[in-house]
Order: C-alpha cells, then structure tokens, then sequence
C-alpha cells in the first residue's frame, strides 16, 4: 500500500489527511534522497560531492521529522504512548522562568552571529567566484535564522514574549 493510501483506522478526517500528508512526505523523500546519492556518486567535482552531501544531511533529518510526526499522529489516533514521536508542549512548565532566561540570552548570541556571518559573507566576495566558502556561509547565516525562530517558539512557549 501506498503512502497516500494508508489511511489511519478511529481518527476524524483531519487525522487522516495530515497523517497521510506526513506519510507522504516520507515517500518523497526518500525519492529525493535517492537522487540526491546518485548525484553525489556521479560527481567528479569534489566541491559539488561536498555540497549534495549537505543537502543529503538535511534530507535525512527532514525523513526523520516526518517519520516521527506520522507516528505521532498515528499514536494520537490509537491513543498510544508518545514513544518515538514528536513531543506535545506540556500544559505546565516547570522552571519556566529559567528556561526563558537561557532561551533569551540564546537568541541574543545568535542574533550577534547572524550579524557577524552577514559581515563574514560581504567581506568574501572577492573569492565568490572562486570558492564556495561565500555559500557556505549564507547557508549557515539561513540556519541561524533557523535557530532564531525555534528559539522564539521556545521563549514564547516558556512565557516570554513571541514577537520579538
């Protein structure tokens, strides 16, 4: 059977459209990935080989994700413990105001580093051409805005104050 037609046996409509979307999602990834292993095993350029592999490394965390929001979902349905799945937030938080300190203090840190890595990749440009270290650094300056808004969840989960 499928991905799109495996459909989730007690849950209400809604559970089993976004179930199957998960589900879906695992299929195509896997797809991407394949691809993605060919097209670093074909590559004669070391540089192109480097940069698929990255690529790989995310697509493999994004299956995994997917992975385990489908299991949630399909746990939520059959009413099963939260074993390998995604984690609901808690209806309390204990040490809020701790977490929110730390959380706060992380945001800033990497607020200053995503100002710092802007810099870093303007001060590169003159081997952009030549290298792809101007790449590399955008892609870490797009995970840092990545870490930005996780923590802002966090902050906002923990009491804080989201919209910052």
């Amino acid at each position: 059977m499928s991905a799109s037609q495996e459909h989730l046996e007690g849950g209400s409509v809604w559970d089993d459209e976004v179930y199957r979307a998960f589900r879906e999602h695992v299929v195509e990834e896997d797809k991407v990935l394949s691809s993605y292993r060919q097209l670093a095993g074909d590559a004669t350029s070391p540089d192109v080989a480097y940069l698929v592999n990255m690529i790989m490394e995310d697509e493999k965390r994004h299956h995994r994700t997917f992975e385990e929001l489908a299991t949630t979902v399909r746990q939520v349905v059959d009413i099963e413990p939260a074993d390998g799945g995604v984690p609901d937030i808690p209806l309390r938080r204990e040490g809020h105001k701790a977490l929110r300190n730390t959380t706060e203090e992380l945001l800033r840190l990497e607020r200053e580093d995503a100002k710092r890595l802007r810099q870093l990749r303007r001060t590169l440009r003159p081997v952009a051409e030549t290298t792809i270290w101007p790449l590399l650094v955008e892609m870490m300056e797009l995970d840092t805005k990545k870490h930005i808004l996780i923590l802002k969840h966090i902050l906002a989960i923990s009491g804080g104050v989201f919209g910052e």
